[in-house]
């Protein structure tokens, strides 16, 4: 008698991937992650298709000046700097594709704000610290 187990799981195919590493360095979506150097970082989402991402970055406004820089974007239309709610969205163009970005932070706290799949409140949230 011969037995084949095989396992497949497609919920993990649905679901949104947040990698521990991104190509610029730490991601700085991983969940569960909070932890964070000065150092270049990434923002990086791998979207399976028809998924979709909006990503909040609020700054901690006891530190006005406390900012993060961004560039070499892909796959992310990036909002203007709010000045009065410290903060920025990165709203994900094209579901089946991995989003990623370069970000580099000053020294503070950051809330990360997670809207999967045009969720009108977090799907996800979390506080950083960057020393």
């Amino acid at each position: 008698m011969i037995l084949f187990v095989s396992s497949c799981d497609d919920d993990d195919e649905l679901e949104i991937q947040y990698p521990e590493t991104g190509f610029y360095g730490d991601n700085i979506l991983m969940k569960g992650k909070t932890e964070y150097t000065t150092q270049p970082s990434s923002l990086q989402a791998k979207l399976p298709e028809g998924r979709k991402l909006k990503v909040v970055l609020t700054g901690n406004p006891i530190l006005p000046y406390a900012i993060w820089g961004s560039h070499s974007s892909n796959n992310w239309a990036i909002s203007s700097f709010d000045i009065m709610s410290h903060s920025q969205v990165f709203q994900s163009i094209d579901g089946g594709h991995t989003c990623e970005l370069q970000v580099q932070f000053t020294e503070g706290t950051y809330q990360v704000d997670y809207y999967e799949n045009d969720a009108t409140s977090p799907t996800y949230s979390k506080t950083i610290a960057v020393n």
